[in-house]
């Protein structure tokens, strides 16, 4: 029974994975996504300082107030993504652009 359980999860989560994926909703649930990551992962000093945050084919676009900041962001990139990543398990960002 316990397997049965376990199939019936994985479904769900399979389900709710395709209706994401063909939600004609989907860019502004996967924006909402981002930006909640967002939120959760950084630190208030760089939230307070992200002046625009939005996704576009598979990038995430990052407007950066502080020029210091900004540049340290850019150089821990591949930090982000992966932070983004493990927090938004099915996501399909491929990228960070800063503004």
């Amino acid at each position: 029974m316990h397997m049965h359980n376990a199939h019936q999860t994985k479904s769900l989560k399979e389900l709710v994975n395709r209706f994401l994926e063909t939600s004609p909703f989907q860019k502004q649930l996967t924006a909402a996504m981002v930006r909640a990551a967002w939120h959760t992962i950084m630190p208030k000093v760089v939230c307070d300082r992200t002046e625009k945050l939005y996704v576009h084919h598979n990038k995430i676009f990052l407007k950066i107030t502080s020029a210091p900041l900004r540049h340290e962001l850019k150089c821990n990139k591949d930090g982000i993504l992966m932070m983004l990543h493990q927090t938004m398990s099915h996501t399909l960002l491929q990228d960070v652009v800063f503004l």
